[in-house]
C-alpha cells in the first residue's frame, strides 16, 4: 500500500500531465521569411471616393521575416516598395475638381514591425489548419519622396480671395515630410500548402502622423488625415524545426498512473 504521504504528490502528477496534454502544441524554432506583392491605395484630399483612388494604382512589392513568439504571437519585421497617386482632373464631379486640379505623386518606401495573432494557435502536425486567419498590428516609418503640382489650378474660376486660393497658397509654403510616422492595422488568410510553404492574402490601413502625403493639407473638405491602405498576395517560406511543448499523455495513461497510486 502506498503511504499517505506519497498519495497526494502522485494525483498532482497525474492531473499535472493530463493537463499539460489539453495544451501540448507546436512551437516553431525557426523564422519565417515571405514576399509579396500587390497595390497601394491612397485615400485623402484629391479623391472624393470613401475607398480612395483607384484609378491610377501602381505595383507594391515587399519582403518580411517573422518569429513565433508562442502558438498564438508572433513579431513580424516588414519592408514595403510602392507608390501612391492622384489627379483630380479624372474627377467629372464635383466640378470644382476640374477647375482645381491638382495632382501628386509619391514614392513609399516603409519599414514597419508589426505583432501578429493567430486565434486558432499552432498545431502540431496531426491536427493543424490549412486555411490560417490572422489579424495584426504595429508601427513603423514610411520613408516618402512626394511631388506635388497645383499648376493646372484655375485662377480665373477661384478668385484671389477664395478659400481654395488662400489655402493653396499655404500649402504651397509648407515643407513635405521625408519620414512619417506610420502605424499599419490589417487582416490576412494564410493557405497552408505543406510543413514549409503557405500562400497569404493580406488588407492592411495605415495610420499617418501626417496630412502632407499628398503635398496638400489646407485644401481638405474634412479635417482628416492621409491614409493609405494596402492590397497584397504572398508567398511564405518557414524555417528551423517542430519542437513540441509538452508529451502527449492520453486519458488511458493518466487512469492507470492514477490506479497504481492506489
Amino acid at each position: 500500500m502506498q503511504s499517505t504521504t506519497t498519495l497526494p504528490f502522485t494525483l498532482f502528477l497525474t492531473a499535472t500531465l493530463a493537463a499539460t496534454s489539453s495544451f501540448s502544441q507546436v512551437n516553431y524554432s525557426g523564422y519565417e521569411a515571405g514576399i509579396y506583392a500587390g497595390t497601394l491605395v491612397y485615400q485623402g484630399d484629391l479623391t472624393p471616393n470613401w475607398y480612395g483612388n483607384t484609378r491610377s494604382l501602381k505595383p507594391a512589392l515587399g519582403l518580411y521575416v517573422s518569429k513565433a513568439l508562442d502558438p498564438y504571437f508572433s513579431l513580424r519585421l516588414n519592408f514595403t516598395h510602392g507608390n501612391v497617386a492622384a489627379d483630380e482632373s479624372v474627377y467629372s464631379s464635383p466640378v470644382w475638381r476640374q477647375y482645381r486640379n491638382l495632382k501628386f505623386s509619391s514614392r513609399v518606401n516603409e519599414l514597419a514591425a508589426s505583432v501578429v495573432f493567430n486565434p486558432y494557435g499552432e498545431k502540431n502536425e496531426n491536427n493543424f489548419r490549412r486555411l490560417v486567419p490572422y489579424v495584426f498590428a504595429g508601427a513603423g516609418l514610411s520613408f516618402l519622396k512626394v511631388k506635388r503640382d497645383w499648376s493646372g489650378f484655375n485662377t480665373t474660376y477661384f478668385d484671389a480671395k477664395s478659400i481654395a486660393t488662400t489655402s493653396l497658397a499655404t500649402d504651397t509654403t509648407h515643407q513635405l515630410p521625408r519620414v512619417i510616422l506610420a502605424v499599419p492595422v490589417g487582416v490576412g488568410i494564410k493557405y497552408i500548402l505543406g510543413q514549409r510553404l503557405a500562400i497569404h492574402a493580406e488588407s492592411s490601413w495605415r495610420i499617418l502622423s501626417s496630412d502632407y502625403l499628398d503635398g496638400f493639407s489646407y485644401q481638405g473638405e474634412k479635417p482628416t488625415r492621409d491614409a493609405y491602405y494596402g492590397m497584397t498576395v504572398g508567398l511564405s517560406f518557414r524555417f528551423g524545426k517542430y519542437k513540441y511543448a509538452c508529451p502527449t499523455v492520453n486519458g488511458k495513461a493518466g487512469t492507470r498512473l492514477l490506479s497504481s497510486s492506489k
